[in-house]
């Protein structure tokens, strides 16, 4: 098991797949949120329109917007101690895989209580290592996974253990 340190006032990162109804604390695998540079307002997609050129400025259809999906990335850290049968290393990457199992099929919810922002139909997106490394018994890795939210409207919020919408 990974080892979790006791971070005071920390806000967890949730993610709840499609057809379930619990939300999972990132911590579940050991996974600490480390840092999340979340956009709050998505940016509009272009509008269809028309530019008659015997007339002023754009013949835009905006009776109703829409908007681009919303890309974002949020930097993990995680810590292991050697077991007897088993190094950091082995911890370390067994937590990230066990992880990357639950979101690596489909579409699910997030929300990130240190902004108070949740979303729905997100999508893993990428994943790349900011760094990985060992002292005596001791190993951590931090890393970075890109997700992209398709729904960049939608509001969610964690009620009762559960992201819904709010």
């Amino acid at each position: 098991m990974v080892y979790i340190p006791k971070i005071l006032d920390y806000k967890p990162f949730y993610i709840q797949v499609d057809g379930s109804s619990v939300a999972r604390d990132t911590t579940e695998w050991g996974l600490i949120a480390k840092v999340n540079p979340y956009p709050l307002l998505p940016n509009p997609k272009d509008p269809y329109k028309n530019e008659w050129f015997d007339e002023h400025g754009d013949d835009e259809w905006c009776d109703k917007m829409f908007y681009q999906p919303i890309d974002f990335s949020v930097s993990f850290c995680v810590m292991a101690y050697d077991k007897p049968n088993k190094t950091a290393e082995v911890l370390i990457r067994e937590a990230i895989e066990d992880f990357f199992s639950l979101i690596r099929e489909g579409q699910f919810k997030i929300f990130d209580s240190y902004s108070g922002i949740g979303r729905q139909k997100v999508r893993y997106a990428g994943y790349s290592e900011e760094e990985f490394k060992r002292r005596g018994d001791k190993a951590h890795a931090i890393f970075e996974i890109q997700f992209k939210a398709n729904d960049p409207i939608t509001r969610m919020g964690l009620v009762n253990g559960q992201i819904t919408q709010i």
